[in-house]
């Protein structure tokens, strides 16, 4: 099959379909420096699958914003936008653009995509359980879980 410009388009890639899309909020991605978890050896762990990390912009202006700020939550969002390469070289990720809270955000986003959600937010995950979306969260300070 030919596209319009008459070249064949390119191949899919096999595990293009298989990969796990794997949404990430600001709280979670701020897990490697508060608790010392390798989030690329952890999630590889529990997701049997090739993983792609979905950030929302909203969580990147999150992320921008406490690196401004003062305190142990802004060396933390300081620490991941400088190691994001690190995280990049991991996974693929997906940055979607988003507007408004991103709790909303990813809500909006996990009912119309096929998606797990990682989050230590007890709120969203719960909203996020009872709409059937597979949750990932932090337990025991040092692991990652599907609860």
């Amino acid at each position: 099959m030919k596209n319009n410009q008459g070249t064949a388009p390119p191949p899919i890639s096999p595990t293009a379909s298989l990969r796990r899309r794997v949404v990430v909020d600001t709280n979670f991605l701020l897990m490697p420096y508060e608790y010392g978890i390798d989030l690329p050896t952890e999630l590889t762990r529990i997701v049997h699958a090739p993983i792609t990390l979905v950030i929302s912009s909203g969580t990147e202006r999150e992320l921008d914003t406490l690196a401004g700020r003062t305190g142990r939550r802004a060396t933390a969002a300081r620490f991941i936008l400088q190691n994001m390469a690190l995280l990049k070289s991991k996974f693929p990720i997906e940055i979607i653009p988003s507007t408004g809270e991103v709790d909303e955000w990813i809500i909006k986003f996990a009912r119309n995509n096929v998606v797990t959600v990682a989050t230590n937010d007890v709120r969203l995950r719960k909203r996020l359980l009872g709409m059937g979306v597979p949750v990932i969260v932090m337990k025991g300070k040092s692991k990652l879980d599907f609860v």
